[in-house]
């Protein structure tokens, strides 16, 4: 098992999110935000600055946090790199290029905002294409549920994946996210949704203060939702704790590295 963290969770200030990664001895850092900005805002220039400054501190970036398919199915108008573009594919491809110069080997992606009368199979099939896309590449994308979304719970993740048999996309686990949202899943019926995932969205909940907390503090019982995880190589966990100080992803951190070394 790998540790990452998202840039922005200590500081979209890419320079103090690497002193952090080097501080704990981190070799791998997701990126988000970079001066307020997602990183698929940036100037291509920007994102080559960027590369070179990771790089050049001896850090890997594990995935990009992307805004892909976080719009409506019927999108017009996309942007990226500050500049327009005339469809979703290029959109894609361009985020792709992103991908490459910084050397991530994952994007996450979404699943479109919520619509009551989207098919699934219709779904798949966007999916699918993108999947193809990406093989090409040699990317891997990473396919969060998130609330408001298409694939906006546990379950829906869970039978997306059992209908497609997708070459290259992945489930990306956001328990965290789930607890808050009340999303109700049994522990073990996520084993075969778990056996899938190489890459996780770590942060806790507490569902009496109603916030997210540090790691270990709240209602999410990692150590055994992830028992079959701490001993694989291949598997990343990248710490999100979204509480909105530095000092929490510190601790939760600390507790992470608890939990692997036991």
């Amino acid at each position: 098992m790998e540790i990452s963290f998202i840039n922005d969770e200590f500081s979209d200030n890419i320079d103090e999110a690497i002193s952090f990664a080097k501080k704990n001895k981190l070799k791998y850092i997701e990126l988000r935000k970079i001066n307020r900005k997602n990183i698929t805002d940036l100037t291509t220039d920007e994102i080559y600055s960027l590369s070179e400054k990771i790089s050049s501190a001896g850090i890997l970036v594990s995935a990009i946090s992307s805004s892909f398919l976080d719009w409506k199915v019927d999108c017009e108008k996309f942007s990226i790199n500050n500049q327009s573009v005339d469809s979703e594919i290029e959109y894609f491809n361009k985020l792709m290029d992103v991908a490459d110069i910084l050397g991530a080997p994952n994007i996450c992606i979404h699943s479109y905002f919520k619509q009551d009368d989207m098919d699934i199979t219709i779904l798949g099939e966007k999916l699918d294409t993108y999947s193809q896309l990406a093989l090409e590449r040699g990317i891997t994308l990473l396919l969060e549920h998130k609330v408001n979304s298409n694939i906006g719970t546990i379950n829906s993740l869970h039978k997306i994946f059992e209908n497609y048999n997708f070459s290259n996309i992945l489930p990306l686990l956001n328990l965290g996210d789930t607890i808050m949202s009340s999303d109700d899943f049994v522990v073990e019926e996520l084993q075969d949704l778990i056996s899938k995932c190489m890459y996780f969205h770590i942060k806790d909940y507490d569902c009496d203060l109603k916030r997210y907390v540090v790691l270990g503090e709240g209602n999410v019982d990692y150590e055994n939702i992830l028992s079959s995880k701490w001993n694989d190589n291949s598997t990343i966990l990248s710490l999100s704790p979204s509480t909105g100080y530095q000092e929490d992803l510190q601790m939760s951190l600390n507790i992470l590295q608890t939990l692997e070394d036991e």
